[in-house]
């Protein structure tokens, strides 16, 4: 039981460190004196469930960041290349169904874009380069059954 006790204490006191001493702004980390944070930045919900997992350098965002619901599953990963958006970005629901998928390189969308609806059935098919619509879409219903298709 003691031991129990000293853990949650611990935990009670890296949840309050985590979140009051590196502050978000405008995009950039700072940590409590004002400088540029790098490190594992952690935020969590009033649960005690991590919220935000990401890595930092110098004050961005620089590798995964991952977002979490208040049950702990997976929200949204996301990567950034020293603050800009690069990579594959995923979004799901509460069931841990996907719901997104988009490509980034260098801050621009660049590559395949997926939208599903909540039930998992694929609605967009998307193909963006260098930030520009380009290739074919293609527009789902409900069913799967396509609707309109368009060439960029």
């Amino acid at each position: 039981m003691r031991s129990f006790i000293t853990l949650l204490l611990s935990l009670i006191c890296f949840v309050g460190f985590s979140q009051s001493n590196v502050v978000e702004r405008d995009g950039k980390y700072y940590d409590e004196n004002g400088n540029a944070f790098s490190g594992i930045y952690s935020l969590y919900h009033n649960n005690g469930k991590i919220k935000v997992k990401a890595t930092i350098s110098n004050g961005l965002p620089n590798g995964e960041m991952t977002f979490f619901y208040p049950s702990g599953k997976i929200k949204e990963k996301r990567v950034y290349t020293n603050g800009i958006k690069n990579g594959k970005w995923e979004k799901w629901n509460e069931q841990g169904v996907k719901t997104s998928e988009a490509n980034f390189s260098n801050g621009q969308k660049h590559g395949k874009w997926y939208v599903w609806d909540d039930n998992g059935t694929l609605r967009y098919d998307m193909t963006y380069t260098n930030g520009k619509k380009s290739g074919t879409w293609i527009i789902f219903d409900e069913n799967g059954k396509e609707l309109s298709r368009k060439k960029y």
